[in-house]
């Protein structure tokens, strides 16, 4: 049986690793990838910048793993509302400056940019928002529903939770596969815009998801 807890900061160079072996075949990513010899070499490559990019949320956002006898399955990052932004000194704090040992400066900005225009359409709405920044399953569990799991017994009633009375809550995200795409419809979410992000001659779907979460209907599931 899945358990959910929040991880210890000790643990998020392990959840790094797995989310970079996770998204290694992520659309937003062949741009990167395609500059490396091999695959190794790229996993380790995003296995810090993940490394770099949890250590900075740590603090202020809320972290989920969901662990079944002693492992590690699944994790996700979701940002609170009015939750303050991470800056480009929470980064250098958590250790970005030696990616440049490992990467050049180009290769960072690239992949920051990328970044930056899949958050483009649901930028206006996060602030007043519950932000699913991360979602990843272990790739060796694919196929186990657990990142269904970890939406309906973790995150979603933990905002209802979190809710200040009977207000319903908004909560987005977005993805860039189609498989994605529709692992969110299923699960309740409405897509709400649908763009397309060009790169050297490849066009990536960018879909964005909102969902309702009323804490007095989610009480009395």
């Amino acid at each position: 049986m899945i358990q959910y807890r929040r991880p210890e900061k000790n643990e998020l160079k392990d959840i790094a690793k797995m989310s970079a072996v996770t998204f290694s075949d992520y659309p937003m990513f062949h741009e990167i990838r395609d500059e490396f010899s091999d695959m190794d070499s790229f996993i380790d490559l995003m296995s810090e910048v993940q490394h770099v990019f949890l250590k900075a949320y740590y603090k202020n956002a809320d972290f989920f793993v969901g662990e079944e006898n002693g492992e590690i399955k699944s994790f996700a990052v979701l940002i609170p509302p009015h939750s303050p932004k991470v800056n480009i000194f929470d980064y250098f704090l958590s250790g970005a400056l030696k990616l440049l040992g490992k990467t050049s400066l180009r290769k960072l900005l690239k992949l920051a940019n990328i970044l930056e225009e899949g958050h483009g359409p649901i930028s206006e709405i996060k602030e007043q928002s519950w932000m699913l920044e991360v979602l990843a399953v272990d790739k060796s569990c694919r196929g186990q529903r657990l990142g269904t799991k970890m939406l309906n017994d973790c995150i979603i009633p933990y905002i209802a939770k979190q809710s200040s009375g009977t207000k319903p809550e908004t909560f987005i995200t977005f993805t860039n596969t189609e498989g994605n795409q529709k692992f969110y419809l299923k699960n309740g979410f409405t897509e709400f815009d649908y763009t397309t992000i060009q790169r050297n001659g490849q066009t990536i779907g960018n879909w964005s998801f909102r969902m309702t979460i009323d804490p007095a209907q989610t009480a009395t599931h």
